[in-house]
């Protein structure tokens, strides 16, 4: 019975608790945080009107692209309309998309 018991502690007992111990263990640090971005304020008045047309710029596109998305997906829905409407008179199983599925067309 020790001899068994001994093969289980020498090959499964201590190479699990060394593998526990890595995982667990408090690792070391050197005592620094890392801040990735670091702002800088614009100091002159050129520098200030620059980042003003950025903001200004990114702001105007976010409006122009809420302004015209409704419009595209009303097209995207009517599109798919059409693509069912087209399904059924030539007999496929009609999809929500509208697109034939392969397996689904007729020979």
């Amino acid at each position: 019975m020790s001899g068994r018991y001994n093969i289980v502690k020498e090959f499964i007992v201590k190479p699990t608790a060394k593998a526990v111990k890595k995982i667990f263990n408090k690792q070391k640090t050197t005592g620094q945080t890392v801040n990735p971005f670091k702002y800088k304020s614009p100091k002159t008045k050129s520098e200030k009107e620059s980042r003003n047309l950025n903001v200004f710029l990114k702001k105007r596109s976010g409006k122009f692209k809420r302004s015209y998305m409704p419009s595209i997906h009303k097209m995207d829905e009517t599109s798919a309309g059409l693509r069912q409407l087209n399904q059924k008179l030539k007999g496929e199983k009609i999809t929500k998309s509208g697109v034939s599925k392969a397996k689904d067309m007729k020979k």
